[in-house]
């Protein structure tokens, strides 16, 4: 099969696979666009599910934060009422003075800023000071409500008393009132007396403030409420919190089973607890930080990714906290999402090796369908013993040759005696002779020359750009390769191998068509055979063969 013919024979299928490919490019792209577009939804249905997780927990603290400043604003009216109570005694008695039941934790009693504390009796000898024995006493009155104020369960979360003037600081824990001497400063802008104050604090309102224990990394938290008796503020009542005791308060608001770390901070994203939950070892850097505080900004409550790192925050309100959530990728993998998202991967997974493996499987069987076409074709085209042109595959070419070629010769070969071959030595002799002949004539011909076997012994060649004379030399070539190369038989005998031949040129008869020139040359074949075999006949060839 010629170049020109494979060509155009590859061509379709060439396109076929384009288009098996394109259609295959399309699903495939659909297919990731639509998973692509449901892993954004499960990504969003996680942001939100980690918001509502982190608003959660932050209801709770909030909740119980309220809790502690419900009962502070209740301990408040019975210590004014204490205060206010004309049959309340006016002299204080033995902090640890035995009730009808029990025997009442001491009330400590410390004078600000002196770090240390003492109990009432050593700290207030010779004070006769009406408004602080009054303090004092409504203090001593309502102590015993301390401990329900707080929760008996939580760690260091006491209650105490701290006086306008800073005279005196009272709790019934001497540790609460060493970390409140340590953190004491009436005179900071955020600090508890600044907020307690009727000229910014107006409608006496709780609040919550943080302050940092001196030479330590600790800090205390502090829910507290002004006390106003007499028609002038005399002082503030709060509950005291230690880092350990935020962070027991956090942890005990988790929801169960939860897979993100939970971490307590100030405004400016300094840690006030250590990470509670699931452990996953993440510190917030720089860069976390200062996305949290521009976010922040913006709105209370956010999620982003850093890395394979999901962080959510949200403030807390009054607290004046951010409560910050992480979860790495692994355990993200472990809540509902994640297992969702998982199999969703894996289902892609899954489809694009099945899309691949329909696309070899269907590249393969048009390639096999290609190659059986195309040896459909050649042998359509093909003698099958000598593997030149048949009679078809001659014609087929040389129509579409001759086209471009104006000037060509037919050179028309028949074996002399071949019946008499098969006759007397058998069909396997004659298809040797036919194998030995196309050989010797493929030796005397020019490469872009076209042979075809176009009959049982006959044999056709076409000679593109050549006239009658070329013809007549190329056949007489043909002729002398034969009868000079005998076919050597099995016995060692040898068996000649003649032919006769016929020679017809387009220029002898420019209006002829290429089947007219070539039962031209047939019938000087057949002249050939009638003047006595192998020999080459044509018009006018006694000129010629001078």
């Amino acid at each position: 099969m010629s170049t020109s013919r494979a060509n155009r024979f590859r061509l379709p299928l060439a396109n076929t696979l384009r288009v098996i490919h394109l259609c295959f490019i399309f699903v495939f792209v659909l297919t990731a666009i639509l998973f692509w577009q449901q892993g954004q939804l499960f990504s969003q249905g996680y942001r939100t599910g980690q918001l509502s997780h982190l608003e959660s927990v932050i209801a709770r603290l909030e909740s119980r934060a309220q809790y502690k400043v419900d009962n502070l604003r209740y301990l408040k009216r019975i210590f004014i009422e204490a205060m206010d109570d004309p049959i309340f005694p006016g002299s204080p008695v033995a902090p640890w003075e035995v009730n009808e039941n029990a025997i009442q934790r001491p009330l400590w009693i410390g004078e600000l800023p002196l770090p240390d504390t003492v109990t009432e009796d050593e700290a207030f000898q010779g004070k006769e000071s009406q408004e602080v024995r009054n303090q004092l006493n409504g203090l001593r009155k309502i102590q015993g409500l301390f401990p329900l104020a707080t929760g008996e369960h939580e760690l260091l979360a006491d209650l105490y008393y701290i006086s306008r003037e800073g005279e005196f600081i009272a709790s019934l824990s001497q540790e609460v009132n060493e970390q409140l001497i340590n953190s004491y400063n009436p005179h900071e802008k955020q600090g508890s007396f600044v907020l307690a104050s009727p000229l910014l604090n107006p409608r006496r309102a709780p609040f919550w403030t943080r302050q940092n224990i001196a030479n330590s990394d600790e800090t205390v938290i502090n829910a507290a409420i002004p006390v106003d008796f007499g028609g002038e503020w005399v002082g503030l009542l709060g509950i005291a919190f230690d880092n350990q005791s935020v962070q027991k308060f956090l942890a005990s608001s988790l929801p169960e089973g939860t897979q993100s770390a939970y971490r307590l901070y100030d405004e400016q994203l300094k840690p006030l607890t250590k990470a509670v939950g699931a452990e996953n070892n993440v510190q917030l850097n720089v860069e976390q930080k200062k996305t949290i505080l521009k976010m922040l900004i913006d709105k209370p409550r956010g999620t982003f990714r850093s890395g394979s790192v999901f962080i959510t925050f949200g403030k807390l309100r009054g607290t004046h906290s951010v409560l910050v959530s992480t979860q790495t990728l692994s355990q993200g993998l472990h809540e509902d999402f994640g297992r969702f998202s998982l199999l969703l991967v894996t289902m892609f997974l899954i489809f694009v090796l099945s899309l691949l493996g329909a696309h070899r499987i269907i590249c393969r069987l048009v390639g096999n369908m290609g190659n059986l076409q195309r040896e459909m074709q050649h042998h359509a085209l093909h003698d099958d013993l000598t593997g030149v042109l048949n009679r078809r595959g001659f014609f087929e070419k040389t129509s579409q040759v001759s086209p471009n070629y104006v000037d060509y010769t037919l050179v028309l070969l028949d074996l002399d005696h071949f019946k008499k071959v098969n006759d007397m030595d058998g069909h396997q002799v004659g298809d040797n002779v036919l194998i030995h002949a196309t050989g010797r004539i493929q030796r005397a011909i020019r490469k872009q020359d076209i042979l075809g076997r176009i009959g049982g012994e006959e044999f056709c060649i076409y000679l593109p750009n050549s006239d009658l004379k070329t013809g007549i030399m190329v056949a007489t070539r043909i002729k002398w390769e034969l009868e000079s190369s005998a076919l050597i038989l099995e016995d060692g005998s040898q068996l000649p191998v003649t032919a006769s031949l016929g020679v017809a040129s387009y220029r002898e008869h420019p209006e002829y068509m290429l089947e007219q020139i070539q039962s031209l040359a047939d019938m000087r074949m057949y002249r050939a055979k009638a003047r006595g075999r192998n020999q080459v006949c044509w018009l006018g060839e006694d000129k010629f063969q001078a």
